[in-house]
C-alpha cells in the first residue's frame, strides 16, 4: 500500500486593490508623512493583505485612511484612523496611504524598512471602496471627494455626511460685514430672490 502525504507550506494571498482611486491620479496630491508600521498590527489583520502562518513579509493595504499622533513617543507620526484611539488619530483623518507597504516579519518583531510614505490628501476617490471605510461622522481634515453612483460628495473637514457651514464676519463702525457668494435666483421675483438668500444663509 502505497501512501501519499502532501506537505503545505501554506497559500498566501497578496491582494493589490486600487479600486478606491477615481480617475488619474496627480503628481501634487500627496505629501510625504511618516508611520508608525506597529499600529496596523490588529487580531483581524483588516490593515494588511499577504497574511498567512508562515509569511515573512506582509503588505499594509493602500488608502487606509491615516490620522496624525499627537501625544505619547510617536507625536507627529502616523498611524490609521481609529475613533477608538487615544494618541490623536481619533481626531481626523489626515489622508490616505498613497501605496502599499511591505513589511518583513523577523525575530525581532516588523521591519518596513523606511517608514516614509506617501499621504494623498486632495483629489477624486470611492469612500465605500477603502480597505477599511471608517464610520458615519468621522472628520475629514483633508481635501477629498467621495465619487459614486454620478453623485460628488466633499469629505474635507466636516464631519461625513453633513455640510459645511460659513458664518460672516461681524459689520464694523469701519467696514462692511464679510461677503457672500449668492446663487442667481430662479426667476425675476421677490420671493425668489428672498429664497436664494435664505439659501446662502443670509437671510433668516
Amino acid at each position: 500500500m502505497t501512501i501519499e502525504m502532501v506537505k503545505t507550506s501554506g497559500v498566501v494571498i497578496h491582494e493589490v486593490d486600487d479600486s478606491w482611486r477615481y480617475g488619474e491620479k496627480n503628481s501634487n496630491d500627496s505629501v510625504s508623512v511618516v508611520i508608525v508600521p506597529e499600529l496596523f498590527k490588529t487580531t483581524d489583520s483588516k490593515y494588511l493583505t499577504g497574511c498567512g502562518p508562515k509569511a515573512t513579509t506582509v503588505y499594509i493595504r493602500s488608502g487606509i485612511p491615516l490620522a496624525k499622533i499627537t501625544s505619547g513617543t510617536n507625536k507627529d507620526m502616523y498611524g490609521p484612523y481609529d475613533k477608538t484611539a487615544t494618541d490623536g488619530r481619533q481626531t481626523a483623518i489626515a489622508g490616505l496611504l498613497e501605496s502599499e507597504v511591505a513589511v518583513n516579519i523577523t525575530l525581532s518583531g516588523w521591519d518596513a524598512g523606511d517608514p516614509t510614505v506617501g499621504m494623498t490628501y486632495r483629489g477624486d476617490i470611492v469612500k465605500s471602496k477603502l480597505p477599511v471605510v471608517p464610520e458615519e461622522g468621522a472628520v475629514w481634515d483633508c481635501d477629498l471627494y467621495d465619487v459614486e453612483n454620478d453623485s460628488i460628495t466633499r469629505l474635507a473637514g466636516v464631519a461625513s455626511g453633513s455640510a459645511a457651514s460659513y458664518v460672516l464676519p461681524a459689520a464694523t463702525s469701519n467696514a462692511l460685514g464679510g461677503v457672500k457668494k449668492v446663487a442667481a435666483p430662479s426667476e425675476d421675483t421677490v420671493a425668489a430672490l428672498k429664497t436664494a438668500l435664505k439659501s446662502a444663509g443670509i437671510l433668516a
